[in-house]
């Protein structure tokens, strides 16, 4: 397991921007009887705590700065993964030449998953979401 190095949160934030879009496939089963704009409000602070916790647990290493990857993730309510993180396919040719940071983004989910505090959000334990994660460096 990699530990943290000592940059600062603020730093790091200033040094590691992350793009985030989220493409639910389920319906909360928690949310039935919500409006459409409560379920899309709750999937989306569900997408900001998946976010932060990847972006908490993801060391950028030296020399991959000014880098796009793409991860597909599915998991579910309780934190769990649903099978395999996947590079998106518009990130697959880029990977193949960036396997460090690759290896860094693949370590970042390994470190933080089970995600915590979906629940609180609403999510059902059983309900299965899918999103995809742009890591730029």
């Amino acid at each position: 397991m990699i530990s943290p190095g000592p940059t600062g949160t603020h730093e790091r934030m200033i040094r590691f921007a992350a793009l985030f879009v989220a493409l639910f496939l389920a319906q909360p089963v928690l949310a039935q009887g919500l409006s459409a704009e409560a379920i899309a409000k709750q999937n989306r602070a569900i997408a900001i705590r998946v976010q932060q916790q990847l972006m908490s647990c993801w060391i950028v290493p030296p020399g991959e700065e000014d880098q796009r990857l793409a991860l597909d993730i599915a998991f579910f309510g309780d934190g769990r993964l649903d099978g395999e993180v996947m590079l998106s396919p518009e990130s697959a040719k880029a990977a193949s030449k960036r396997g460090v940071l690759t290896d860094s983004i693949l370590a970042a989910v390994d470190r933080c998953v089970p995600f915590e505090g979906l629940e609180a959000l609403g999510a059902d334990a059983e309900e299965r979401f899918s999103v995809t994660v742009y890591f730029q460096s």
